[in-house]
């Protein structure tokens, strides 16, 4: 995240220093009758040119960095492959929707700021529910756990609690990494706990149902849709700041970056400039919000399996197979970790034991009676 940051600020300076935002529209406006289509055709191109600019970087750090520490699979064509993948179905998709926060500061030029963060708030819903079974499959294959054993324990796992028809996927990521990872994804009909392969491969079923378990509190606690309502309420602040900045700096500047209007395609830089500044700056926040939901989850999965040697053996594995320090400095943490630390989650994982004193359970009401 901090890499992808560095890397579109620096960009963005680029574009709109070198005078390179402005020639881009130029070049735009000139091929293109439609508004519309002139704003698609610079989004384009601004990202060609700033794809190809950062290409050796990614290169570097996406395929020989990780091959240098033993957490890549992919040969350097399969690399170059999955990057032009992302890139196209990247591209399509903004540009499907790359207009219409134009369109809004076009027509409504002081309150903008407002509007596109609301319709953020169903923008992240459509998004959420359709990235698992549309965009998610154009990169990997998803199927259900082929190992019938596996399969059956899961099963009886997830009907001890009330997450109701949840789907449980396996996917193929061994062809690219010796990372593990599990994730919940979607909404409604399209929820479901996705297994890396690397996942199943290396933990023991006890760790593999300790993981989904985790996965299934997520969902449960309804981080899914806090997420959502988080974002859109953090994008009304954010982009009233934005709002804010762009009116002093295109009062400052007078017309002398080539652009006097922020529905100016060509202003499109500098507005992710400063959005990239507002996510660094608010990433303490974000973070901190992040790592109390996955305590959550770290809690229920707990009192669901209430196999605590499981749950750090498997937060022991994950994070040894990723290279990941267990405990960062406290600036590095803040600013990076969407995760409580390795150590603090192990730590937790061996401590956390209410059922043994008795005690009530935090998430009993997720947990059918007798199960």
């Amino acid at each position: 995240m901090a890499h992808k940051t560095f890397s579109q600020l620096c960009s963005s300076c680029f574009f709109i220093f070198s005078k390179l935002s402005i020639h881009i529209r130029n070049w735009a406006a000139g091929r293109a009758r439609r508004w519309i289509s002139i704003i698609i055709l610079y989004f384009i191109a601004y990202s060609v040119i700033e794809t190809l600019i950062y290409l050796p970087l990614d290169i570097y750090t996406g395929f020989f960095r990780m091959h240098q520490y033993g957490l890549s699979n992919q040969n350097f064509s399969q690399w170059i492959i999955d990057t032009i993948k992302n890139f196209i179905v990247n591209t399509v998709l903004t540009c499907a929707i790359i207009w219409v926060p134009f369109l809004i500061i076009k027509k409504s030029p002081k309150r903008w700021w407002l509007y596109i963060a609301l319709i953020s708030i169903p923008y992240l819903f459509i998004v959420s529910y359709i990235q698992p079974v549309v965009i998610d499959p154009i990169f990997n294959q998803y199927k259900p756990i082929e190992d019938s054993h596996l399969s059956l324990k899961i099963e009886d796992l997830l009907n001890k609690t009330s997450i109701g028809d949840c789907q449980v996927y396996q996917v193929d990521k061994s062809k690219e990494t010796n990372q593990m990872n599990a994730y919940m994804t979607g909404v409604f009909n399209t929820k479901r706990i996705v297994l890396w392969d690397t996942t199943i491969n290396y933990l023991d079923t006890d760790e593999i149902l300790g993981v989904t378990a985790h996965e299934m509190g997520h969902y449960l606690m309804g981080h899914v849709w806090k997420s959502i309502v988080f974002g859109g309420i953090g994008s009304i602040v954010i982009l009233y700041l934005i709002y804010r900045m762009l009116g002093y700096i295109l009062k400052k500047t007078k017309g002398k970056l080539g652009f006097s209007k922020v529905s100016d395609i060509a202003a499109y830089p500098l507005i992710i400039l400063l959005i990239n500044l507002m996510m660094f700056f608010t990433a303490p926040i974000t973070n901190a919000y992040s790592r109390s939901m996955e305590t959550e989850a770290d809690r229920f999965e707990l009192e669901l399996t209430k196999n605590n040697f499981a749950t750090a053996t498997a937060t022991v594995k994950l994070h040894q197979q990723s290279l990941t320090m267990p405990e960062p400095g406290i600036v590095y943490m803040l600013w990076t970790y969407d995760h409580p630390t390795f150590k603090s989650r192990v730590d937790f994982a061996n401590e956390y034991r209410p059922w043994e004193k008795g005690e009530p359970l935090k998430y009993q009401k997720f947990i059918k009676e007798g199960k």
